[in-house]
């Protein structure tokens, strides 16, 4: 496999937990920093699995943790290292969350209408609402499960295309659904897909327009951008 410029990027998170019955005046509870070891573990499993390279940031308190491993691009064999730019996948969602919500405090939307109120191409089930697609209880088939069922193989024959909103969609509907809207959480990214379809439509405004009025600008992202229908960083 000959890869260039490419690179798994891996969240790494901290949960916190509140003490119901912590005693007054007892000393807040200092997390462990994360174990770059373990960051290492999953790294080469990525790589294990096909990827070229894997980077790892974590903005931990006061302190910065970067790690990486493999190469950025295999045919120069430039070192992966965790400075660079790339693609944030599901990160994106929380900005659509955040459009989306603009839209429902502008009156716009409304999260427990029918999403086939504002959808272009209605979906085979009425009754999954706006909220049952942002809180992941659709029950709609997530397209990932088989497009990238062989991992690495899978994202590098769908790398440089382009979708549409619908055939996202009509990949996923071509399945049974998970469950009955509301009935079951299940991780799907089929439900962001028909958000940015939803949004979209309303507004008559591209969502890379949306990011960047609403999120981009008033945050001063510079160097952060929604690439879409562009394949390049």
């Amino acid at each position: 496999m000959r890869i260039k410029n490419a690179g798994i990027v891996l969240a790494s998170c901290t949960a916190v937990a509140a003490l119901a019955a912590s005693p007054a005046g007892a000393a807040t509870p200092t997390l462990p920093g994360p174990s770059a070891s373990a960051v290492l573990d999953v790294q080469k499993q990525a790589m294990a699995n096909g990827a070229p390279g894997a980077l790892t940031r974590i903005d931990s308190g006061g302190s910065t943790y970067r790690i990486a491993s493999g190469q950025s691009d295999t045919v120069a064999r430039t070192a992966m290292d965790a400075d660079r730019r790339f693609r944030v996948g599901s990160v994106s969602k929380s900005f659509t969350t955040v459009v989306l919500m603009q839209l429902v405090a502008e009156g716009r939307i409304d999260l427990d209408a029918p999403a086939n109120t504002y959808l272009p191409q209605p979906l085979p089930d009425d009754r999954i609402t706006v909220r049952h697609l942002l809180s992941h209880r659709s029950g709609l088939w997530d397209y990932t499960n088989d497009m990238f069922y062989y991992t690495v193989p899978g994202f590098e024959s769908v790398r440089n295309k382009v979708f549409t909103y619908q055939e996202l969609i009509d990949l996923s509907t071509a399945h049974q659904p998970t469950n009955a809207p509301g009935a079951a959480y299940s991780y799907s990214n089929t439900n962001f897909v028909v958000l940015g379809a939803l949004i979209e439509n309303i507004t008559g405004v591209p969502m890379a327009t949306h990011y960047q009025q609403r999120i981009l600008t008033p945050l001063n992202l510079k160097n952060t951008s929604y690439v879409h229908p562009r394949t390049t960083i």
